[in-house]
């Protein structure tokens, strides 16, 4: 049987959202939806009536705690509400402005289970899966893409959330490559519709604050 499947996504209700949930809520068990910001959108029937559940979180911008939060949320319902308690999930977490191709969840999941990695993510360029056993600076195009990727949920592991905006995805490839290993397989390209949109004046300075934590941290740039 294969291990439970879950998707995260953060969202501020914005109108691709509901093209990110009707491209990945076949592939999973269950959708979590992080609201970041506490307002009323006019977008949470679609939500509950697709996914059956709606997280709320608090105003302030860190996607690391976003991604945290969905985390926290999907290990209780897997141990409190599966009935067959299974200890190993998946789990994909996906910007809202992400459309997964069919099949996705399938491949890049069986390529982390088959490889025992503990994340996993689509893009690779060379026609064949890449393995990462080690922390440290890669090629661009042989990273585990931050805006869609999945991890093996049984880990416990978590975003380190000094990183609000940047550098989070890759701290966390670091880890998991440390910890079991990250792959990248070659086909199932996700379409990224709308690439740093959202990027605001204070998102600048946080990009730059989060560079900066990243290279305190490791020694060095993620690229």
């Amino acid at each position: 049987m294969r291990p439970a499947r879950y998707a995260i996504i953060p969202s501020n209700g914005r109108e691709c959202l509901r093209q990110c949930v009707d491209a990945i809520l076949s592939q999973v068990d269950h959708v979590t939806i992080v609201r970041t910001e506490n307002v009323t959108l006019g977008w949470e029937q679609y939500i509950t009536d697709r996914s059956g559940v709606l997280t709320v979180v608090e105003q302030g911008i860190n996607i690391s705690r976003w991604w945290n939060d969905g985390l926290e949320f999907v290990q209780f319902f897997q141990h409190e509400f599966r009935e067959d308690r299974s200890e190993k999930f998946d789990v994909a977490i996906l910007n809202d402005d992400t459309i997964v191709p069919e099949g996705w969840f399938d491949a890049v999941a069986g390529q982390m289970r088959d490889k025992r990695a503990v994340g996993a993510s689509s893009g690779s360029p060379i026609g064949m899966p890449v393995l990462h056993t080690r922390p440290g600076p890669r090629p661009l195009d042989q990273r585990m893409q931050g805006f869609a990727f999945i991890v093996a949920g049984e880990t416990g592991i978590r975003a380190d959330e000094q990183f609000a905006w940047y550098c989070g995805d890759d701290d966390l490839e670091w880890r998991l490559s440390a910890s079991g290993g990250v792959v990248v397989i070659p086909g199932f390209p996700v379409q990224h519709l709308h690439p740093n949109a959202q990027v605001t004046p204070e998102i600048h300075e946080l990009i730059a604050k989060d560079m900066q934590s990243f290279v305190d941290k490791w020694g060095t740039r993620p690229w």
